[in-house]
């Protein structure tokens, strides 16, 4: 039995801590990085897992209780407007009655005069679906394979921005960029692996910050552990720049379907499997491999490979 399996991970401990610093410091600093670090957890993870356990993404908790702490100081008292936006993280009077309006069409005015807020609204507006079976032609795998995986470098170009937790517009800026720039180089016959790195802890579901890497590995097929991972000579312009995935020891999940359904598969793995097992997760960026060309590939034959990362 080896060290993780003696001592498991206990996440829900860990986001406790976290989910108290948030209702102990309104007013302060509650950004998701910050946040990570309370909670002693893998910046790369946090996001996920947090999301996983409360069904709504870190700040989407953040802001209800916020605003649920701001309503009930407008109910029960006569604080000015200002002191308590302050008071629970807000920059202004005008900034708490703008959230207040868009996430539970309400105001301040309103709420002291006896309003009871629309608290469901708010988490209509940030939807975390709740598990549902694979739709017909997808499936996705909770028994891992686990594996020792070498450093191998990846030429990345950048995608950024997240819809409703959607990020296939970053991912076609990503590889849209990437494959034109193999194809001037003629090296795209030499990219033997094809994946997307994920290094950013989303703010929210629709973080336009938030990076997706598209990446290509040469000469080297990581699903075949075959080849030598080589870096081509390439002119870095636009987004190209070269990563280094460290080697260790990975949990590989296998989905097979379109791409549509990965979401399913992310959530059962930080929702299901790694509380049940307690496996400790590597401070390093989790990437799904794209086994299959989807040029060629029916939606519903596609396979892809998430890698997460553990310690």
């Amino acid at each position: 039995m080896n060290d993780t399996q003696q001592r498991p991970v206990r996440y829900l401990e860990l986001l406790a801590r976290a989910v108290a610093h948030v209702d102990a410091n309104l007013d302060g600093d509650l950004g998701v990085e910050a946040l990570a670090e309370r909670a002693a957890m893998s910046r790369h993870h946090f996001h996920r897992i947090f999301r996983a356990y409360f069904g709504t993404t870190v700040q989407g908790y953040v802001t209800w209780r916020r605003l649920q702490r701001a309503c009930e100081l407008l109910a029960a008292g006569d604080k000015p407007v200002l002191e308590v936006a302050l008071e629970v993280g807000y920059e202004s009077a005008q900034a708490l009655a703008k959230a207040m309006r868009r996430e539970l069409d309400t105001t301040p005015t309103a709420v002291r005069a006896g309003d009871v807020p629309a608290w469901q609204r708010l988490f209509d507006r940030r939807p975390s679906a709740p598990w549902s079976p694979p739709h017909e032609g997808e499936r996705f795998m909770l028994k891992p394979q686990l594996v020792d995986a070498p450093a191998f470098p990846v030429l990345t170009t950048t995608g950024r921005g997240m819809r409703a937790g959607d990020m296939s517009p970053a991912a076609q800026q990503a590889f849209g960029e990437l494959w034109a720039r193999l194809g001037e180089a003629g090296l795209g016959s030499r990219a033997w692996s094809c994946l997307a790195l994920f290094p950013d802890q989303p703010a929210g579901d629709d973080d336009q910050q938030c990076r997706l890497l598209g990446g290509a590995v040469f000469d080297y097929s990581l699903a075949e552990r075959r080849g030598t991972p080589a870096r081509p000579d390439i002119e870095l312009a636009g987004t190209l720049a070269w990563q280094e995935v460290p080697a260790g020891r990975y949990a590989v999940f296998t989905h097979v379907g379109p791409y549509s359904g990965l979401h399913d598969t992310w959530d059962a793995i930080y929702r299901d499997w790694l509380p049940a097992t307690g496996h400790a997760l590597r401070d390093v960026a989790p990437f799904e491999l794209y086994v299959n060309d989807p040029s060629k590939t029916p939606p519903e034959q596609l396979h892809t490979d998430i890698y997460i990362p553990l310690a």
